[in-house]
């Protein structure tokens, strides 16, 4: 099937629709199906190092969540959903432990007594190489009820906790499950429409299930989109006049302070959640409704301060064009410092739905592309992982799959890219990139900046929220200490600048 990615190539470069075609990759026909009742088939080429499907043929198969393991491979979860005609008669949660390679460690199913439907299932990997994942179960003759599931490295259960849904909740639920980007704990939230609001809750907790701080937010949004930061929470308010605020809350829902959206009025825009990088800084992307539409970016500070991009930063030569709004799927921020934001386009001319895969540097400076489609199916894109070797990873369900099923087909898929890295690409400018914790935030005393800053060596400053300088101080060596305890209690913001450039900027706090 060469002629067919080789037409992919010449529509993406003819249509002036992308700004470079870097790469495109076909996926080809599916891998021949297993014989196992629920099996694991990998194939290779077309573009792919690898590709696996996942699922059964008895079955619609869903993938729900996937992470990259910190001893190499991957943790696939994902549901086989069993139908009488159009009935559901049960759904099955199902783990897949995947090599490096793509092979099968192992795999388990979980089966809950009682409810037909599992929905948002999420996992994060703990310090000790074990797992919790967290999901809603619904649909049985008992109130829904949230779970989070303790299991070990090889998948068995260690432990189950559950807490029933407000009785007037319904399916209108967002769930999240996130590691902290500064400190040894997670964050557990679900979002639930209650008489006709929507009220999010969030739980910080350590990895022994202790609970670090619980907050309520206000109803700002109808949909739940914060970020967790040392202070509390950024999350998407309401509308003032034709402008949406973020606002800036502690954990006991307080706020503190709030900034405007960086693209100014959102009219016409269709938005993806806000993201923090792991400097400290805040993604903002969107869809505006141009022929062709165009992807336009933001990199932020805590304040809202656009450090990159803003809504006129590409000019008519640099669009990304894509006919859905991909709001859902996260990017993903690599090792090396690029991002890449996932998304969907509709390609007409087979009449599905390929994968978009556009690479930034960390000033968001376009470094090339990649497209990804299939002669027949859909490809539901739910998250991009980074391999080992730095390659993208693309996870989903896909639709005709190899296993076939009573309705459509659907199965489980997850690969690997071949190349990822354009040639000729410029290279990536690290130094706001390189790793920073700055620990304990919240603070009593003295405050920590740990650090890989170019020579080891930085210059600190301290502001208050209003912007009067409180503190400056030079950072020497990877960890530097300061005594503090003299600031009366409250939120501060720092900034760090080495070589005449600001390189980190974030909020400390005082409590």
């Amino acid at each position: 099937m060469k002629h067919k990615t080789i037409f992919l190539l010449i529509f993406m470069l003819a249509s002036g629709n992308w700004l470079v075609a870097q790469q495109a990759v076909w996926w080809d026909d599916p891998p021949p199906p297993g014989s196992a009742p629920r099996d694991h088939s990998i194939g290779y080429g077309s573009g792919f190092a690898w590709q696996v499907a996942l699922g059964t043929s008895d079955s619609e198969d869903s993938g729900f969540d996937a992470i990259a393991v910190s001893s190499g491979g991957y943790l696939v979860v994902g549901k086989n959903a069993y139908f009488s005609g159009y009935t559901v008669i049960k759904n099955e949660l199902v783990l897949y432990r995947l090599t490096e390679e793509g092979e099968l460690l192992w795999e388990k199913g979980y089966s809950f007594d009682d409810y037909k439907y599992l929905l948002d299932f999420s996992v994060i990997e703990k310090p000790n190489s074990t797992f919790f994942i967290f999901g809603l179960v619904a649909g049985g003759t008992n109130p829904d009820k949230f779970v989070l599931i303790d299991v070990d490295s090889v998948g068995d259960t260690l432990s189950i906790h559950s807490w029933a849904t407000s009785p007037t909740s319904g399916h209108q639920l967002v769930l999240n499950l996130t590691k902290s980007t500064f400190d040894d704990s997670f964050f557990l939230s679900h979002r639930e429409r209650v008489d006709g609001a929507y009220i999010t809750k969030s739980y910080n907790l350590s990895y022994t299930l202790d609970t670090l701080a619980y907050t309520v937010f206000p109803p700002y949004y109808h949909r739940m989109e914060y970020v967790p930061k040392p202070f509390g929470y950024i999350h998407k308010g309401g509308f003032y006049g034709e402008m949406v605020f973020y606002n800036l809350i502690n954990f006991q829902g307080e706020p503190i302070d709030s900034f405007p959206d960086p693209f100014g009025q959102v009219e016409n825009y269709s938005t993806r959640p806000i993201q923090s990088l792991r400097n400290g800084n805040n993604f903002f992307s969107r869809k505006s409704s141009h022929n062709p539409d165009i992807i336009s970016m933001a990199i932020t500070n805590n304040m809202g301060e656009v450090l990159y991009g803003g809504p006129s930063y590409f000019s008519e030569e640099e669009v990304w064009w894509y006919d859905r709004v991909s709001a859902h799927i996260p990017l993903r921020e690599f090792s090396d410092g690029s991002i890449c934001l996932p998304f969907q386009f509709y390609l007409d001319v087979y009449d599905n739905e390929p994968i978009g895969l556009v690479k930034l540097n960390s000033q968001g400076q376009l470094l090339g592309d990649t497209a990804i489609s299939r002669i027949e199916g859909q490809m539901h894109l739910a998250k991009v992982l980074e391999g080992g070797d730095g390659r993208p990873i693309i996870f989903g369900t896909g639709e005709n799959g190899p296993f076939g099923g009573t309705i459509t087909g659907d199965d489980i898929f997850i690969a690997k890219i071949e190349s990822w890295n354009p040639v000729g690409v410029p290279a990536i400018e690290t130094t706001d990139t390189q790793t920073l914790r700055v620990y304990p935030n919240p603070f009593s005393s003295s405050v920590t900046f740990e650090h890989r800053l170019p020579n080891g060596e930085g210059l600190l400053s301290i502001y208050s929220i209003t912007g009067s300088t409180i503190f400056t101080g030079k950072l020497s060596g990877a960890q530097t200490p300061f005594d503090l305890s003299y600031l009366p209690q409250g939120a501060y913001i720092y900034t760090i600048i080495t070589g005449g450039h600001p390189v980190y900027q974030g909020v400390v706090v005082k409590q």
